[in-house]
Parts: structure tokens; C-alpha cells; sequence
């Protein structure tokens, strides 16, 4: 009896332990597969993230705001803090924007830029280096449609195998020139007789008739109150309108951080106001277009303070 309890011991054992010895190649078979499949999948990841073009072109917007003479030293902080670079040599802010939907233009062919004002595309390189030109819209000169103009001047640029080419392209935006012509109506300039007291501006035809006056309501700093643009309403001024050549100072605290100011890093219309007052984003005229650039943050194209 004991030799067959001995027996019967050994042999569950001997079973047992091919058991477990079958239970560890299964769990290192099964560790093994998982890792080969975790691999896979990694290196179909990688292949689908390899970068196929060669060319990325990003098309900046270059905001540039000049700053009164000797500009009080808060004043030049607000607009750092608010997210401006200071050129201090020449005197101006500025600031770079992306905008999507954007037109570029590489060898004759036009993309479309993407949410970071970019577009990419593959160039063959085959037979060694592959000549490019590229170019963008171009708003800062004076469009004469709802359509920017084209640079006359494409960028010249090269894309050698193996390489990944990124170019931008800058184009600079003055936006003092902006709201001057903003402030033109129908022919008609603002004098710089504005002051804190009334909401009635003196308008004098340009050219030589200088002797002939006529008091328009252009704009107005009560709530409420239609405006051409809210370019003055920024939380830093007085809500009042100045002429930026009269009084450089105030205006350029009324505009900072204004409906204006906001709407242009993110929205390409506002460009418009480039042009002809008939092409503009934001006019006088027609009353449709008064304060536009309010609606595409959001707020209302009334007057209002921040």
C-alpha cells in the first residue's frame, strides 16, 4: 500500500508539474505574442506619421502699430504684456498672426493654409535639387477687390533631397495706414477737433477745400452708440476716439486690446479695411458693415466698454 501511495504521489507530482511547465510557455508564448503585436502596431504608427512632403511654407501676418515719441513707459508695458514685440530702434509694435484658410501659391498651384497659417506639399527631388517659387496674398497695397492682391514677386527657393524644407513667408501690415483710411468717408477726413465732450466730429473734405466744414455723427463713445469699428474701446483708454496723429498717446491706449485689436490675430476680414470703402470689412457705409469686426469675436457691434 505505501509503494502505491508512493506511486500515486509522484506520478500527480510529475503531472503537476508539466501543468504548470505548460502554464509558463503558454504565459511567455503569450508575453511574446503581445510584445511582437505592441511592436507592430508601433512601427504602423511610425510609418503612418513619416512625413511624406518635403515642403512646409507658414504664411505670418506681421501686425506692426507705431508708438507715439517718448511713449510713457506704462504705455509701452501694456502692449508687451499684452503679447506685442517691441522694435524700440524704429519706434513700433508688432506682433506675428497665422490665419487659416489663407491662400499660398507654390508653382502655380494654390493650397490652402491650415489653423497655423501653414501649407505642405511634396516636391520631387529626383533629379538632384528641385527650383520652387512660392508667394501669398498680399494686403498691404491698397487691394482694389475683396481679393488680395498677389506679390508681384514670388520667393525663390530650392528643396534638396533628403531635405525638409520650411519657408515662411512675411508680409508686414501697417496698421496705422488701416485705420487712416478708416477714418476717410465717402472722400471726407477727420480734423482732429475731437473733443471728450461731445460725440460730433469735425469733417473736412481732403484736398483744397479745407474752408468747408461739416459736422458729421462718425463715432460715438456711449453705450451703445453705432460705430464705424470698435477700435477705441479697449480696457486701458477713456472709450473715446482719437486721431492717432493729434493725440498718439490716448488712441494708442484705446486701441490696445480694443474689438479691433482682437479680431485681427484671428481673423483675416479685418485685412479688408485695407481698400476702397466699398470693399471694406468695416464701413460707414453701408450701415450693414458698422462694427463687423465685434461680431467675429462675439461681442456686439454697438459701442460698449471693456
Amino acid at each position: 500500500m505505501k509503494m502505491i501511495r508512493i506511486s500515486l504521489c509522484m506520478a500527480m507530482f510529475l503531472l503537476g508539474s508539466v501543468a504548470l511547465g505548460s502554464i509558463n510557455v503558454f504565459a511567455d508564448e503569450m508575453h511574446n505574442h503581445e510584445e511582437m503585436s505592441n511592436k507592430s502596431e508601433t512601427e504602423k504608427k511610425e510609418s503612418v506619421s513619416l512625413p511624406t512632403d518635403n515642403l512646409t511654407i507658414k504664411n505670418v501676418k506681421r501686425l506692426e502699430y507705431s508708438m507715439p515719441e517718448n511713449a510713457p513707459a506704462d504705455l509701452i508695458n501694456l502692449y508687451l504684456k499684452a503679447g506685442w514685440e517691441w522694435n524700440k530702434e524704429l519706434n513700433y509694435m508688432f506682433k506675428d498672426v497665422l490665419y487659416e484658410d489663407e491662400t499660398v501659391n507654390i508653382n502655380g498651384i494654390d493650397y490652402v493654409t491650415d489653423e497655423d497659417g501653414e501649407v505642405s506639399t511634396k516636391i520631387s527631388v529626383r533629379d538632384g535639387s528641385s527650383k520652387v517659387e512660392v508667394s501669398s496674398d498680399n494686403y498691404d497695397t491698397n487691394p482694389v477687390s475683396i481679393t488680395a492682391e498677389k506679390n508681384d514677386e514670388p520667393k525663390q527657393i530650392s528643396v534638396k533631397p533628403g531635405e525638409q524644407k520650411e519657408v515662411v513667408l512675411l508680409e508686414e501690415i501697417n496698421l496705422d495706414t488701416m485705420i487712416d483710411r478708416m477714418d476717410e468717408m465717402n472722400g471726407q477726413k477727420l480734423n482732429t477737433e475731437n473733443t471728450l465732450t461731445t460725440n460730433k466730429f469735425v469733417v473736412s473734405p481732403l484736398g483744397k477745400q479745407d474752408s468747408h466744414h461739416f459736422e458729421v455723427l462718425l463715432m460715438a463713445s456711449k453705450k451703445g452708440d453705432t460705430v464705424t469699428c470698435n477700435r477705441y474701446n479697449g480696457p486701458w483708454g477713456n472709450n473715446t476716439y482719437y486721431s492717432k496723429t493729434a493725440n498718439p498717446v490716448m488712441a494708442s491706449r484705446n486701441f490696445l486690446w480694443s474689438d479691433c485689436d482682437q479680431a485681427l490675430v484671428w481673423h483675416v476680414q479685418c485685412l479688408k479695411d485695407y481698400g476702397p470703402a466699398k470693399y471694406r470689412y468695416c464701413a460707414w457705409d453701408p450701415t450693414a458693415k458698422r462694427g463687423k469686426c465685434s461680431g467675429l469675436i462675439g461681442h456686439s457691434k454697438k459701442f460698449h466698454a471693456h
